[in-house]
């Protein structure tokens, strides 16, 4: 089994952050384009490094195909066995553009922006709202629960998000110090036995020109998803 809590590219740690770090669970059944043998991608991707790598493409395909799909069939790792069922997003092609492609979801106020190279977020309608009021726009404030490969002691509480990510030894995966900075991070908790710190990072999200441009427009004409 993979450590899901470590870059399945570069293997070292990767702290999730919207629109810098995103984790693909196991059960949406993407293949791992890294691995040696068959397998479904279960942790997370740094985005700087899934940029850089020679695997990009094949991810890209694969996540594009997930965001877009319903139910559907897909192999399985031994050709000998039934085909498994993958749950996709549902979502619909809105724009495609030089750098990115924004897909939307038609049950709910929802909307994923995947960048050519591979990197990708979600947001909603509170997002969409602020982009058509020429606002940047910032992720939701969800906690984040993460396992830290080493015990930072009770210091952790008093770190900043550079200092977590100067302690991992992986802020040079991350944006400098300039991107870090706009990003509100506030620790929560941290269960010392477990190495479990549960910490918000409300991050600007990092928009193309050309979806900003799409997103303003479409937020003037958007009409909120309701059900009677």
């Amino acid at each position: 089994m993979p450590d899901i809590n470590r870059c399945q590219i570069c293997g070292e740690a990767a702290p999730p952050i919207d629109g810098q770090c995103g984790e693909i669970t196991g059960y949406r059944l993407v293949r791992d384009p890294w691995s040696d043998g068959p397998a479904f991608l279960d942790g997370n991707l740094h985005f700087s490094c899934l940029e850089r790598s020679d695997k990009r493409e094949e991810f890209h395909a694969e996540f594009v195909r997930l965001v877009q799909a319903g139910h559907e069939e897909v192999p399985g790792l031994d050709a000998s066995h039934p085909p498994l069922t993958r749950m996709g997003l549902g979502m619909a092609p809105v724009f495609s553009g030089d750098e990115c492609d924004i897909f939307q979801s038609e049950l709910a106020d929802r909307w994923m922006l995947v960048r050519k190279t591979g990197p990708w977020f979600g947001f909603g309608l509170s997002q969409l709202r602020a982009i058509g009021s020429g606002d940047i726009p910032f992720s939701d404030s969800d906690v984040n629960r993460y396992r830290l490969p080493v015990d930072p002691g009770d210091e952790v509480a008093t770190y900043g998000l550079s200092d977590l990510l100067e302690s991992l030894g992986v802020a040079h995966r991350y944006e400098d110090a300039t991107g870090l900075a706009r990003v509100k991070y506030r620790f929560i908790d941290y269960y010392a036995p477990k190495q479990l710190i549960d910490y918000v990072a409300v991050a600007p999200l990092p928009l193309p020109e050309e979806a900003r441009t799409f997103l303003a427009a479409h937020a003037k004409t958007y009409t909120p998803v309701t059900f009677e």
